[in-house]
């Protein structure tokens, strides 16, 4: 299998390495400075100079909304620079490599669980992080829909009491959303993880009836993407779900049994060494 470069750019930190034949050969990381998106590629290309190896391919995991086929990000909300650039010219330009496949980085974590795992039909991701996103293979193919924006879910599940736009899932239950939510709420609260923390100290009246809102909202989403998709198994990744299993758990146990009457309890895991394989992902563009 030939060389690539596997970049995997996330709302907190951009990853990347090189990876052959599925296995990851070297690689590194830095934190996104999501205000230049100049900078950012800059970076990967110093310390890939030093690692001095000539790559077939470059594969790139971008949060959407984007385009798979020109390469463009249209507007993720959770990476202000790199909205309207189009990441084949960008990086072809830096890189002098042309040969660029890129996808949402929920569908590539996707592709990159089903090839951890063995003779599945179809998966289910979700990653749970600073955003909410999924992806879905079937066959050993990333579900991209008619456009490239299937299960493009940020958005999905809207509370229309707050209007139209930005009043879906990942506004009230990613980890970047979650601590705002509260605040706005006035509780005190720096960060998601501390919310979490507040949560199971059961303290505060406000918190936990926000947990309970989350909770139910996260029930529904992964049902009804059950009901809609019938998927062999439910991957769940992302640092809030990673940090959280316990109370996840509870969640896909409800969601199990508003599911019942499908007749197959769907299966339910957390992700398996999330870089590595979102890296091999990225290697199978």
């Amino acid at each position: 299998m030939k060389m690539n470069l596997s970049i995997d750019i996330g709302g907190t930190k951009i990853r990347f390495a090189l990876v052959k034949d599925n296995q990851v050969v070297k690689s590194s990381e830095f934190f996104n400075n999501v205000k230049n998106y100049k900078e950012n590629i800059l970076k990967i290309k110093t310390t890939f100079d030093q690692w001095a190896e000539k790559v077939e391919f470059i594969g790139i995991a971008c949060p959407g909304p984007l385009d798979i086929k020109s390469g463009k990000i249209y507007n993720s909300p959770n990476l202000e620079d790199w909205n309207n650039k189009n990441l084949k010219e960008e990086f072809g330009s830096v890189f002098q490599v042309w040969d660029i496949r890129i996808n949402n980085d929920a569908n590539v974590a996707a592709l990159g669980q089903f090839n951890v795992r063995h003779d599945l039909h179809s998966l289910l991701y979700f990653t749970i992080s600073t955003g909410i996103g999924c992806g879905m293979i079937i066959d050993q193919k990333i579900y991209n829909g008619f456009t490239g924006t299937a299960c493009e879910i940020a958005n999905s599940f809207p509370d229309l009491d707050f209007g139209t736009a930005k009043s879906g899932i990942e506004y009230f239950a990613s980890g970047k959303n979650i601590a705002l939510k509260l605040q706005s709420l006035g509780v005190s609260v720096k960060d998601t993880k501390t919310a979490f923390e507040m949560y199971y100290a059961k303290t505060n009246q406000i918190v936990n009836e926000y947990f309970a809102k989350i909770k139910q909202k996260l029930v529904v989403m992964f049902a009804t993407a059950i009901y809609f998709l019938n998927p062999e198994i439910v991957v769940v990744g992302g640092s809030v779900a990673m940090h959280n299993q316990e109370w996840f758990e509870e969640i896909f146990a409800e969601v199990i049994k508003v599911t019942q009457d499908i007749n197959y309890q769907t299966k339910f895991e957390f992700a398996k060494d999330l870089d590595e394989s979102t890296f091999i992902g990225c290697a199978n563009l």
